[in-house]
């Protein structure tokens, strides 16, 4: 039986497809990722609204509020700087220097992690008592009103780093192309039928 260490260091010739699957999963995980931050913000910020604030509250509640809110923008950042790792890792397994895999589990692992801060954030929320309350926007502290506009910024910087890496790909792509004409089992390569060396 192969081990997934053994599975993830195996490097085959990577098709096109491969690239361009690992490509799209990357974005979409990402989306994912932004997706759950900027909804937690909204969520933990009603909560907030609805309650006496955080003092009576639950120690996951707590949590919840100190990380997805008044932190956020840490939560925004490192969902871009795992975009950008996830993109270098497609870009080296584009050039065959490692295995398409370890994109792949970079993806997965990030759709995970963002997939348990929903479930944190759920649990944090239904875990506080609803009372009513007024709180006031002008009473946010800094960090707060940076996370109001972090995901924004980061969101635009994923599409603008995932569409470079793209661009990226196609003109290497064009410029394989122009060197030589391309034949029917250039979109065949795979572990069935192997790139004669």
């Amino acid at each position: 039986m192969c081990s997934i260490a053994v599975m993830l260091g195996h490097v085959r010739r990577t098709s096109r497809l491969d690239i361009a699957l690992a490509l799209i999963f990357s974005g979409a995980a990402y989306l994912v990722w932004a997706l759950v931050a900027g909804f937690s913000r909204q969520l933990v910020s009603a909560m907030l609204l609805a309650t006496d604030g955080t003092e009576n509250a639950a120690m996951v509640t707590k949590v919840v509020k100190v990380v997805f809110l008044d932190a956020g923008i840490a939560i925004d950042l490192v969902g871009l700087v795992w975009l950008v790792g996830s993109l270098a890792l497609v870009l080296l397994s584009s050039r065959q220097k490692i295995s398409i895999s370890w994109a792949w589990l970079s993806s997965i692992s990030q759709s995970c992690f963002a997939a348990l801060g929903a479930v944190l954030v759920g649990w944090g929320v239904n875990a506080s008592q609803f009372i009513t309350s007024t709180i006031v926007d002008g009473d946010k502290p800094l960090l707060q009103k940076l996370s109001a506009i972090s995901l924004g910024v980061t969101v635009t910087l994923a599409v603008v780093f995932w569409a470079g890496v793209l661009v990226w790909l196609l003109v290497q792509r064009a410029r394989f192309n122009s060197n030589r004409r391309p034949s029917l089992r250039d979109g065949l390569r795979s572990s069935f039928f192997p790139s004669r060396r």
